[in-house]
């Protein structure tokens, strides 16, 4: 039989956000059969435990991220405002900001450099819907431009005041030229 005891519980263990909560979910799940199955934590099945783990995890980013997409793309079309940050109108890293606050509960900080300092490093070719992709020397010099990966070589950003929100190619003349690196969050 499974027993938890009250010492081994950590109040930091605790999941706050749906991603979090979908995770641990799931790992339960695979400990719970685990258990009942007889199986226990050796090195065989610590290997097992733990690919599953990553497995759970990649399928919850992977959920969440096109969460982010799909509610990015609720806002094409929107107007560009420097420094806004709601559907009356955006900036660059104004419109990844309100689209991860409403997507997945995230406070990413508004500014280019602070979101890039954030999550981890993408290589292009890894690329995953949800992922922030940034630029740098667009309008001024250093990174300057944010958007969020959508699919194959698609991204959604508030691009500038003629054009408001768009999807744009990573592949284009400019913004492969001014491509940077991307992040990922989820």
């Amino acid at each position: 039989m499974l027993q938890v005891h009250v010492q081994d519980l950590n109040i930091r263990d605790i999941p706050r956000s749906t991603l979090e909560r979908a995770v641990h979910r799931r790992q339960a799940i695979g400990v719970a059969v685990m258990a009942a199955l007889g199986l226990t934590l050796n090195n065989a099945g610590r290997h097992v435990v733990n690919a599953a783990q990553k497995e759970a995890s990649s399928q919850a980013a992977d959920s969440s991220g096109r969460k982010v997409v799909h509610v990015a793309r609720k806002y094409e079309g929107a107007n560009y405002k420097s420094g806004g940050a709601s559907p009356k109108g955006f900036d660059c890293s104004g419109f990844t900001w309100y689209v991860y606050k409403k997507a997945a509960d995230m406070d990413i900080s508004r500014g280019v450099e602070e979101q890039w300092r954030l999550g981890r490093s993408v290589a292009r070719g890894k690329l995953q819907p949800g992922d922030l992709v940034f630029f740098r020397n667009t309008f001024e010099r250093g990174l300057s431009h944010v958007g969020i990966f959508i699919r194959k070589d698609k991204f959604i950003h508030a691009e500038n005041e003629k054009t408001g929100v768009v999807i744009s190619s990573l592949e284009s003349d400019y913004y492969s030229k001014h491509y940077a690196g991307a992040r990922r969050l989820l």
